[in-house]
């Protein structure tokens, strides 16, 4: 296990109807907000007007900036800063899903340093601007998925290059404040929530599988919030209105990418780079969606080059016994990561997601455009077989 330093300043207020606690948390830190949302599921679930109303009874006068789409563009994100500094908002407030939570901290940093978030985020071979202070920022998630309500990362999509990237700020794009109310998720349709469960696993996955062997504890946690998206996720599939199973699943979203499950592993993000670069070029497809289509073809190539931990996740969480001849172990693993995923209704490769055949190319060429060739993948050759599998 790697030496590591865990700091999180983020308050997490967790709990059904705790929403409502909205306008007095954000009193206690300025009395003109900015709330950043979507463009319609927000307000046609009456949780805008909630939020508003909460605001104004505890004193706090705000704005409204609902044009985040999904894969937030680097432009909404200027558009909502530049009204922020009109309205002289003091606090942003993001309300809706990852997409509305990460132009929530990209307006809060455009506002209070200037120039685009574009100009921030990080892309190979190019030095990004300065990240020198923000406004505070509070998060409400209406979807469990990103995890953005409990770290200091956002991505943001750039509709004139095609590319899709982040920044990571510790010292600034954490929220002060975050209410995760998990009954706000109630209301979200199966393929968004399934998009969201397989999202959540991948925020633990990425290090389990590529990171340091003797990290027992990370492990049973990571392994912990995947059993817990798996169980919940099918039940919540089954009910959309089960509250408990939402609730399970709204935690194990803000747990996942909080600190402590990936602290010390240095493990590296691969899956995650490779759907970026896709959905830059094609919007319509959702986070977990592309996620999801990628995945098993990078665990195959994993259990070529890489086996213990794919071997250990299939012991541990999806059940490949010792029974099992040791070459068929992976196989079986990545099968019943695939039943899984169908399972949620959700493809597992990129043909039933509408690509065509040549498309797996000028992702891999995207990958290495943004972010060079993402490790444990050892070349050129190696990201575009993973890609062209996953077709």
């Amino acid at each position: 296990m790697n030496s590591f330093t865990i700091f999180n300043p983020t308050k997490i207020i967790f709990g059904a109807g705790e929403i409502d606690r909205a306008g007095a948390e954000a009193a206690a830190i300025a009395k003109s907000a900015i709330i950043i949302t979507g463009q319609g599921s927000v307000k046609r679930s009456g949780l805008l007007d909630r939020v508003t109303a909460s605001l104004k009874t505890a004193g706090v006068k705000s704005v409204v900036y609902s044009g985040v789409t999904p894969n937030p563009k680097d432009t909404e994100v200027d558009e909502a800063a530049a009204l922020a500094v009109k309205e002289r908002c003091k606090l942003v407030i993001g309300l809706g899903g990852g997409s509305a939570m990460d132009a929530a901290k990209g307006a809060a940093i455009v506002a209070a340093n200037g120039g685009g978030i574009w100009d921030y985020v990080g892309l190979s071979g190019r030095k990004s601007r300065e990240i020198k202070k923000a406004i505070p920022i509070m998060l409400i998630p209406t979807l469990a998925a990103t995890g953005s309500e409990g770290n200091p990362s956002a991505v943001f999509s750039n509709k004139k290059t095609l590319q899709k990237s982040a920044i990571y700020s510790p010292d600034f794009a954490y929220p002060r404040v975050s209410i995760v109310d998990p009954d706000t998720t109630l209301s979200v349709p199966a393929k968004p929530t399934a998009e969201g469960i397989i999202d959540i696993i991948m925020h633990v996955l990425e290090e389990y599988l590529t990171g340091a062997p003797d990290c027992a504890l990370q492990d049973r946690m990571t392994e912990g919030v995947i059993l817990t998206c798996m169980e919940s996720g099918l039940a919540v599939m089954k009910d959309l209105s089960d509250a408990k199973a939402r609730a399970d699943i709204s935690l194990a979203s803000t747990v996942a990418l909080q600190g402590l499950p990936n602290s010390g592993r240095g493990g590296n993000w691969a899956v995650h780079p490779m759907e970026h670069a896709l959905s830059a070029l094609h919007d319509e497809i959702a986070h977990g969606s592309g996620i999801a289509a990628i995945l098993p073809s990078y665990m195959n190539y994993l259990g070529m080059i890489k086996p213990e931990k794919v071997l250990q996740l299939g012991d541990r969480v999806f059940g490949v016994g010792c029974e099992i001849k040791d070459e068929l172990k992976i196989p079986m693993c990545i099968e019943r990561l695939k039943l899984f995923i169908t399972g949620l209704g959700l493809s597992d490769n990129l043909k039933d997601l509408g690509l065509k055949p040549d498309e797996p190319a000028l992702i891999a060429e995207k990958v290495i455009e943004i972010s060079g060739i993402p490790a444990p993948i050892k070349n050129k050759e190696d990201l575009f077989a993973i890609l062209k599998n996953a077709y």
